[in-house]
């Protein structure tokens, strides 16, 4: 994805800059714009000319429904003070504004603006400098991540059939992607590789070339180095391409180079090196928060598990009951995850996209939920395998037959009731506001 090569780029400038002192965030825009427009000029060369089918037919339905919750998250990030779920988002951001690097102050006295991931709050940092309209841009972010969201749904399209116009904008009644434009977080950030490179795993991972392996590779590298709790999607990528390939050898050195030059670029060896410099330890785990974030025995994996399948089911009530204090914000896939589980299981013998998916995510889900406590209702640190099952299930809910007529008349019901609830949590931030 080539947002996400720039994404590389500018981090690794900012990385170099960091330790030669050569430059800053501020005086490397030149540089920028330089490659800018080498870019331009090379892809006006290279641009195909646009297709011939129907605009209205195909896009004009989706894209209403982009509108609309673009038009939706404008009012909340305008209304709404800007404001970071995990307040050291938004003191990184000031932090490198302020010292015009990466470079970290451990006079600060939360430890987490230092030794966490930066390349969101990077980017953050960057729009926020712009002449004149930087900080209101960054109190749009909202619009930011729907554009960012966007890129992912159509690339993870691109090996899937795209269902009918109206049933594609399924993908905006996602409860716990609606909270992911409101508060400043780098859940979906991470997550927009993520979904991209589940999807080439489930579509292509059996016949790609060697070349597409490393490219998916690099991906889930950058994936990881944004936010660690993305292991999982490393884990998954690796086990599926073994089971699925035999030039094993080959694909491992691939892979162990690709996912080694995603890290670079996503600022993983970055933040080790530092983290080693300053606090002799490359995880920093105590000034991090310590591990209670992680289940520590196998009980605790097994309750994590059960806890994990619950919630994906129970839209919140049972977990937050049983289990009160975990999960924290964010809420959870809602009804279009168990729409989605639901036709893949009833297509899982006719199409081999619905098994390959199910396991795949299956996959993801069983060892995110092992390790993570905060799997029963943070679904918002598992975005990617979540949103290519409802991706899937949707280019599978195509047909004529009474079956798949079924299925996208549930899906207009659980679309409205999601879109009900939605708006409920748009009320409510409007109203603390």
């Amino acid at each position: 994805m080539r947002l996400i090569a720039a994404v590389s780029i500018f981090a690794i400038e900012m990385q170099l800059a960091t330790w030669t002192g050569i430059a800053t965030v501020r005086t490397i825009f030149l540089v920028n714009a330089a490659a800018l427009v080498v870019a331009f000029a090379v892809r006006r060369r290279s641009a195909a000319p646009f297709g011939s089918r129907s605009f209205a037919a195909t896009f004009v339905p989706y894209l209403a429904a982009a509108a609309a919750m673009a038009l939706l998250v404008l009012v909340v990030n305008l209304v709404h003070p800007l404001q970071a779920a995990d307040p050291y988002h938004l003191e990184r951001v000031a932090q490198i504004q302020r010292l015009g690097t990466l470079a970290y102050d451990p006079a600060n006295v939360d430890q987490k603006v230092n030794v966490l991931g930066w390349t969101y709050e990077l980017v953050l940092a960057d729009v926020d400098q712009i002449p004149l309209i930087g900080h209101a841009l960054l109190r749009m972010h909202g619009l930011f991540g729907i554009a960012l969201y966007l890129l992912a749904i159509a690339a993870s399209r691109t090996w899937f059939g795209a269902g009918r116009p109206w049933c594609r904008a399924a993908v905006f009644a996602v409860p716990v992607v609606f909270h992911q434009f409101v508060l400043v977080k780098n859940d979906l950030f991470g997550a927009v590789p993520a979904i991209v490179v589940l999807a080439w795993l489930v579509a292509r991972g059996r016949e790609a070339t060697l070349r597409e392996v490393g490219w998916a590779a690099w991906l889930t590298g950058f994936a990881m180095a944004i936010k660690l709790t993305s292991a999982p999607l490393a884990l998954v990528f690796v086990g599926a391409l073994l089971i699925d390939r035999q030039d094993r050898l080959r694909m491992v050195a691939v892979t162990a180079a690709g996912g080694i030059l995603g890290a670079v670029c996503g600022g993983m060896a970055f933040t080790l090196v530092e983290n080693m410099r300053w606090y002799g330890s490359p995880l920093a785990i105590h000034e991090a928060g310590g591990t209670y974030n992680r289940n520590a025995t196998i009980g605790d994996m097994a309750v994590g598990v059960g806890r994990f399948v619950i919630s994906l089911f129970d839209l919140g009530l049972i977990t937050r009951g049983v289990w009160p204090g975990r999960g924290g914000w964010g809420g959870t896939f809602g009804l279009p995850i168990i729409w989605a589980i639901a036709v893949l299981a009833l297509r899982y013998r006719a199409h081999v996209a619905a098994r390959r998916v199910l396991w795949i995510a299956g996959a993801y889900f069983l060892l995110f939920a092992a390790v993570y406590t905060d799997a029963d209702i943070a679904h918002r640190l598992a975005l990617a395998p979540g949103l290519l099952l409802i991706v899937v299930a949707i280019s599978l809910s195509e047909g004529e037959d009474r079956a798949s007529r079924g299925m996208r008349t549930a899906l207009a019901v659980v679309m409205a009731l999601s879109v009900a609830q939605i708006l409920r949590s748009a009320t409510l931030y409007l109203t603390v506001s």
